[in-house]
């Protein structure tokens, strides 16, 4: 079966071997969640076998396994796996070979390779001994890191592991180009010190995420537990997954949601990575992330598109998103340290430019907060949408109205839905609507010339 790579993945592939022609053993490629990793890698590792080359591909998680094994099976490649609980079997002759790194370290088995991918490469750094030992094992052959958020928890870099990085495309370009759905943010109206929520989630869903579909991230498997049944005592059927939970009883729970009988998976960092359920559209913090990289993986499950699915709404109940920013700011990468932050962010104390705390002109760090006590005060505070869209200047509500309707005329709708858009949002009608049309036809059609059609 042939799978056409969409334009973006192609040029990330391309950005890739850019890297390696300039010495780059071992790259990175920064892809957002719902941008097609796998498509992109899958892609690799099929060019990789139609010249003889043996491929290891590496996952840390089962989901992670039987995903990559479906995706390589599907572009007709020779697979096996090397997994205690795969689904697919052992198959020590295919060139392709899909494997866990904890049954390559439980085993102390390297199968051959020339090309290595590594999904969810942020958890490799000279911190993680173990995980690192598989690089060195394989220290002469080409490696493609694949991952969303070059960052690790423990603020320790993924170099000198990898030398290169490159990256496919932005959560912003995704979004105007109507790849991920534009994000909604409920949040109150500064960070919250940690164990403090603005609302009760239940509250917050009702008000803010009625009838949608999502996850809820708990502090602690506690509240997380809690949370699920107080959601279904009020008729919203909730079930909690924890890293102890059987695995027959989360693929039941994973099913069900898949097919609308759960409305909420309640979770504390289950789900922040392997897990491809397009539906959901809410995603509610009653928790903290003191990365961005935490933060970006658990909004990031809701913004995949979906039939029928206009939006995603993340309930930030902590309010971090005021340190980490909207899912769709511009970022700047880095493979040492703190792989993630915003570019031209401001200090929400004195309003200097920086590029990630501590202020470099206030010293003011704020805690987002994680791994919290597992009680948690509410503090009974507004929690409001849009807050951050009703601080912008009339120009940058210009530049936000040109972009809706730019993906408008893009998806061939009427232009005046974005201008509804826009009310919904700012509680008035575009005082520039025209003006912001007619620069916007003319990028729409730029876009469309580059894509081989017009604008009609």
């Amino acid at each position: 079966m042939t799978v056409q790579p969409r334009p973006y993945q192609t040029d990330a592939i391309e950005a890739v071997r850019g890297e390696m022609r300039k010495g780059h053993l071992r790259v990175v490629l920064v892809a957002p969640t719902g941008s097609g990793k796998t498509v992109i890698g899958s892609e690799v590792a099929r060019a990789a076998n139609a010249k003889g080359s043996r491929v290891l591909w590496l996952a840390h998680r089962t989901e992670l396994i039987n995903q990559s094994c479906c995706a390589l099976e599907r572009l007709g490649l020779d697979v096996g796996a090397v997994a205690a609980d795969a689904a697919w079997q052992p198959r020590p002759e295919a060139l392709v070979q899909v494997a866990s790194i904890q049954t390559l370290l439980a085993r102390n088995v390297r199968p051959p390779a020339d090309l290595l991918i590594w999904d969810e490469c942020h958890h490799a750094s000279e911190a993680a001994e173990e995980w690192a030992k598989i690089l060195e094992d394989y220290k002469d052959v080409r490696t493609l890191g694949l991952t969303a958020t070059p960052e690790r928890g423990d603020g320790s870099g993924l170099a000198p592991l990898f030398t290169g990085l490159a990256v496919a495309a932005t959560v912003r370009w995704l979004t105007e180009q109507g790849f991920l759905v534009p994000c909604e943010i409920a949040r109150p109206d500064a960070v919250l010190e940690p164990g403090h929520i603005a609302q009760h989630p239940l509250a917050a869903y009702k008000q803010h995420a009625p009838g949608q579909q999502g996850f809820l991230f708990a502090p602690s498997v506690e509240e997380a537990e809690r949370y699920a049944e107080e959601f279904t005592a009020a008729g919203i059927r909730t079930v909690c997954v924890h890293a102890k939970t059987k695995r027959d009883l989360r693929d039941a729970a994973i099913a069900a949601f898949r097919y609308g009988a759960v409305r909420l998976l309640s979770n504390v960092f289950v789900f922040t990575e392997g897990v491809d359920l397009p539906m959901a559209s809410a995603c509610i913090l009653a928790r903290g992330a003191s990365t961005a990289g935490s933060y970006l993986q658990m909004v990031g499950r809701v913004l995949r598109t979906h039939p029928g699915k206009k939006r995603a709404t993340l309930i930030d109940l902590r309010g971090i998103s005021h340190i980490h920013g909207p899912p769709e700011d511009e970022r700047v990468y880095s493979l040492d340290g703190r792989g993630i932050s915003r570019a031209e962010a401001k200090c929400k104390v004195c309003g200097g430019l920086i590029v990630e705390y501590p202020c470099p002109q206030c010293g003011y760090a704020p805690e987002a907060g994680e791994g919290e006590d597992a009680h948690t005060e509410i503090d009974g505070v507004s929690v409001n949408k849009f807050h951050r869209k009703l601080q912008e200047s009339p120009q940058q509500r210009e530049e936000t109205l040109e972009r809706w309707i730019v993906s408008a005329l893009m998806k061939g709708h009427n232009p005046k839905t974005a201008c509804y858009r826009y009310k919904g949002c700012y509680g008035e009608w575009p005082p520039a609507f025209e003006r912001c049309l007619a620069r916007a036809e003319l990028r729409a059609n730029a876009l469309q010339v580059h894509r081989g059609g017009r604008v009609a």
